[in-house]
């Protein structure tokens, strides 16, 4: 095995579950949406209301019924940028410590995330 297929174990992301962010290439270009799930190992995101697609679905039980369902589908993490909570802007983030606690605090108004 070459060195370069080796994968880290566990990356780390500059959005968590629940961030603010907004789609900054591709079909979806400047929407705006909730993270709703990270696949870390695919590096992707589900966007709330976001890169919808329609899935034929099959009936699996008496109970539940067949028909066309409309699901978010995942989008590479390099796509989306994090939106601040407080200014509302794309912005990057600097991690801190703040009384012995890891903190994402926005470059642009200072304001932990």
């Amino acid at each position: 095995m070459a060195i370069k297929d080796i994968k880290p174990k566990n990356p780390k992301f500059h959005i968590r579950k629940n961030d603010l962010v907004e789609i900054i290439t591709g079909e979806e270009k400047g929407r705006r949406g909730r993270v709703l799930e990270i696949n870390r190992e695919k590096a992707t995101a589900l966007v709330e209301g976001v890169n919808l697609v329609k899935k034929h679905q099959r009936a699996r039980s008496q109970t539940t019924t067949s028909g066309i369902v409309t699901l978010p589908a995942p989008i590479h993490v390099s796509n989306l940028v994090l939106i601040c909570a407080k200014c509302g802007k794309k912005t990057t983030i600097k991690k801190t410590t703040v009384e012995e606690k890891r903190v994402r605090i926005c470059k642009l108004c200072e304001e932990i995330i």
